[in-house]
């Protein structure tokens, strides 16, 4: 008893709070005007003739403006829309792939002539090159009880943090006179990289200088920084520590871990995005981006070799760094910082140099990306004056390039964006509070955009689901 009042209360207050702030709009086309237009001229005409048959040819031309009304709402009910974001990582100029399905769960009536809209908005749109993007997709048919699924391909848009906020419905069958929009609300987050290039032969040979150690020796590492190979009998001479007890107590012999030191040399990027605070022309800017693209397609290329350290640092009002195992999740974690990182007229690059972790510090090899002139002496942290790090060669183990100058372009290169984004894995999901949508099978590259519709079975649920219908 308590619970269908409980649900009754429930309908009642969504019917409420429906008629107050609905999510419907019912608006003449543009067809719909000049029908209507006609109609009135109609009307007149009979009244001002006192001609009967004119009005009744009026009242009978006024059923299809009635019926759309009715139409339009029955086409929108029972009605589930679902987004899927892109399945890989988005980088500027790059494609960018957005799939809906749409679900018709009415029993008898097909959906027909649905159009989606929705707009991916920037959050920050001080950030070169972002921009809004429109979407549209169109659903032609999906029978009763099936499902229909559209691929939007378009062109990413500049780097930087994106949202989906709310998508709109629309149809105006049967007729185009009335065009009836459902606005539903979808969030969701998408993340565009930077633009990642290919580096020349030149970048590639300092990517090998990078990768060896010092003079062609191993460095000295703990135990935590070595990697596992094996077991094998105590000798004498080994270290105590790497005896492995629970083998030894088992087969009675004693038995040591024998670790294989790594022969790449740990590397740190560090990013100076510079900008005069006054003057600044457009080339100055185009620098910024090409360091800040440069830094991504290292990034990009060094996490490819797993088991080596990286070490990311950026300056500005708030210098940050990321350091760790390369690994796809310190990739997306270094790309996504890369993306909303801006320029600034402040920040010195020794407060960068004060944040990374000593060990960086002693062993890693640096490759400062810059848009200001600065030598290595810039590069001194100034809380503690000359530290011992630093007498060691640190000047060996660093690289200096100035974007503003031009040194980058004997780096890299963007002739070849496209072929290097297909082998990026996939980007974690910035969408929390949705759970994952289901592995949906797998769309021929080659649907026109945008995309006709493919019903199939309602084998699979819709993921994010959402119901304009409830709204009707």
């Amino acid at each position: 008893m308590r619970s269908s009042l409980r649900r009754g209360l429930g309908r009642l207050g969504r019917g409420v709070v429906q008629a107050i702030w609905p999510n419907q709009r019912l608006r003449l086309t543009r067809e719909g005007s000049w029908y209507l237009a006609a109609w009135m001229l109609m009307v007149v005409m009979g009244f001002y003739h006192n001609n009967n048959f004119v009005m009744l040819v009026a009242a009978l031309a006024f059923g299809p403006v009635v019926s759309s009304v009715f139409a339009s709402a029955s086409m929108l009910r029972r009605v589930t829309v679902s987004r899927r974001p892109p399945v890989s990582a988005v980088h500027e100029g790059g494609r960018l792939t957005i799939e809906y399905a749409l679900d018709n769960s009415k029993w008898i009536a097909a959906a027909i002539a649905l159009t989606l809209d929705e707009e991916l908005q920037p959050e920050d749109k001080t950030l070169p090159r972002a921009r809004r993007v429109p979407i549209r997709a169109f659903w032609e048919h999906v029978p009763a009880g099936r499902r229909g699924r559209v691929r939007w391909n378009g062109t990413a848009p500049g780097r930087g943090r994106y949202r989906f906020r709310s998508l709109e419905i629309m149809t105006a069958h049967p007729f185009g006179l009335l065009e009836r929009r459902v606005s539903i609300s979808m969030p969701a987050q998408l993340v565009v990289y930077p633009a990642v290039g290919v580096l020349t032969r030149r970048g590639r040979r300092l990517q090998r200088e990078a990768s060896e150690s010092r003079r062609g020796q191993r460095q000295e590492r703990s135990i935590q920084q070595l990697d596992y190979h094996g077991l094998r009998e105590y000798r004498p001479g080994d270290s105590p520590r790497s005896i492995h007890w629970r083998t030894t107590a088992r087969i009675g012999v004693p038995m040591v871990k024998e670790f294989e030191v790594q022969r790449q040399q740990d590397l740190a990027i560090l990013v100076d995005p510079w900008l005069p605070r006054h003057h600044a022309d457009a080339d100055h800017r185009e620098a910024v981006e090409r360091a800040i693209q440069f830094a991504a397609t290292v990034i990009v290329e060094v996490c490819r070799d797993p088991g080596r350290r990286v070490a990311l640092g950026w300056t500005g009002t708030a210098p940050g760094a990321r350091h760790g195992l390369t690994s796809p999740r310190l990739m997306h974690e270094c790309l996504e910082n890369l993306a909303v990182l801006k320029s600034h007229p402040e920040g010195k690059p020794a407060d960068l140099i004060e944040l990374l972790p000593p060990s960086t510090l002693r062993e890693a090899f640096f490759v400062i990306v810059t848009t200001r002139p600065l030598t290595v002496a810039d590069l001194a942290p100034t809380s503690n004056g000359c530290s011992p790090w630093w007498t060691r060669g640190f000047a060996q183990r660093a690289i200096i390039l100035n974007a503003a100058r031009g040194d980058l372009d004997d780096y890299i290169q963007f002739t070849e964006t496209a072929a290097k984004l297909d082998g990026l894995p996939a980007a974690p999901a910035h969408n929390p509070p949705t759970p994952p949508p289901p592995s949906w099978p797998a769309q021929p590259s080659t649907l026109p955009t945008p995309a006709s519709v493919s019903p199939t079975p309602p084998d699979l649920p819709p993921a994010s689901p959402a119901q304009p219908g409830a709204a009707a």
